[in-house]
């Protein structure tokens, strides 16, 4: 527990809150380096080694050093401190725990930006099948939050925009602290149909998937508003995704989702932008989580507020997705152009030797680029190679 205590400490002191540690044994090396990074500590009593005692001590020494409130945390797990706080002013309490002692059915999360129009019918209409709403505000610049908070929602703010990644890197931040059966995902624009939520969440609640997709295009439907362009692009970055991850899927950006505890756990997410969705999909086929689709509607006509222009968000995807390609099959992202290059520098130097058996003519410019594209492919199919092999030894 060493190392999530320290974590801890560090990362309530960065953000400005102060830190006090009950501790029975003042000298262990841990709570010295607590102590030299700033925390404070409590000492307890050997008749309050159970954790709940060393909790009511710290609740009783944050009361008497005159802070307007306390946390209560056992350093188990990571702490979600932006949400545990709102919570904390919302409640009536001096002092909360960081994990809430209530088991959820369904929790939607609802990462936001700009959607004042939406939000507040959104949250609305979740509120019928869902136990919680939480909403992530990533730095709006319109009314979102007072409207998000009106509809009964949780609400954590980001000071600045950090991407739609990082909302739902906050959000998976803030379940974390929470007993639930499934945790969904749904756009605050009104895109996705909130009547729909118990029909993704199902699978995960019923223990046969991890992580639950809502495929727009698992059936084929005449009433489908996806724009031709749009669909085309989906094929486009579906493709992508999906070679990158190996896992047979129809709709790889749906931001439609159910999740289960461990999936909220072990899903390793680090980007801030609209990757995100590939990310989880190579996240989930990498710790081996089992992901299922199951169709839903959308609506396009009469929807305000779509954050990123498709082009935008197709480019962005696929350079996202040829990273995680990089980083995950470096023999295919260098290997296979390298092979490429050799193949065309080889064709085009035999192409200059025939013209030269042919003729007698020497082309200069045929021999420069015939080996400067070998040498490149060569080097390329060897990057890959040697990355491959590391790769491999990291993961033994």
């Amino acid at each position: 527990m060493s190392g999530e205590l320290l974590e801890t400490v560090i990362r309530a002191q960065r953000d400005g809150y102060p830190v006090l540690v009950a501790a029975a044994d003042e000298s262990s090396e841990t709570v010295e380096t607590a102590e030299e990074l700033g925390a404070t500590v409590v000492p307890v009593a050997e008749d309050e080694q159970d954790a709940d005692d060393r909790l009511d001590a710290l609740a009783r020494a944050a009361r008497d050093r005159g802070y307007p409130g306390a946390i209560l945390h056992d350093a188990e797990k990571p702490i979600d401190l932006q949400g545990t706080h709102t919570r904390l002013r919302e409640s009536n309490e001096y002092a909360i725990r960081s994990r809430e002692e209530v088991d959820y059915d369904i929790i939607v999360g609802i990462p936001a930006y700009n959607e004042e129009i939406g939000i507040g019918s959104t949250i609305h209409a979740a509120h019928e099948y869902a136990d919680k709403v939480i909403v992530v505000d990533d730095g709006s610049t319109d009314n979102t939050v007072p409207i998000a908070t009106d509809a009964g929602a949780e609400v954590i703010e980001h000071e600045e925009n950090k991407g739609k990644g990082g909302a739902v890197q906050t959000l998976f931040e803030r379940v974390q602290d929470v007993s639930f059966d499934a945790f969904v995902l749904i756009d605050g624009d009104g895109q996705h149909l909130p009547q729909e939520i118990t029909q993704v969440a199902d699978p995960v609640r019923e223990g046969d998937a991890d992580m639950v997709i809502g495929s727009r295009y698992l059936e084929q439907d005449e009433e489908d508003e996806t724009p031709a362009y749009r669909r085309f692009g989906q094929q486009v970055l579906d493709t992508l995704t999906l070679g990158s991850s190996s896992q047979e899927l129809t709709d790889t950006q749906s931001g439609f989702r159910a999740f289960s505890p461990r999936a909220v756990e072990e899903l390793e997410l680090t980007t801030d932008g609209i990757g995100v969705e590939s990310e989880m999909i190579d996240s989930a086929a990498q710790n081996d989580l089992v992901m299922e689709e199951v169709p839903i509607h959308v609506r396009y006509e009469g929807i305000d507020g779509q954050t990123y222009h498709p082009l935008h968000h197709g480019l962005t995807v696929v350079s996202f997705v040829l990273q995680l390609v990089r980083d995950r099959h470096p023999l295919l992202f260098f290997g296979v152009p390298g092979v490429l290059l050799m193949v065309a520098g080889a064709l085009y130097g035999v192409d200059g030797i025939l013209i030269y058996r042919a003729t007698g003519q020497f082309y200069p410019a045929k021999a420069l680029v015939s080996g400067f594209v070998t040498i490149v492919g060569t080097l390329g199919m060897f990057t890959g190679l040697v990355l491959n092999r590391v790769g491999n030894m990291v993961s033994d």
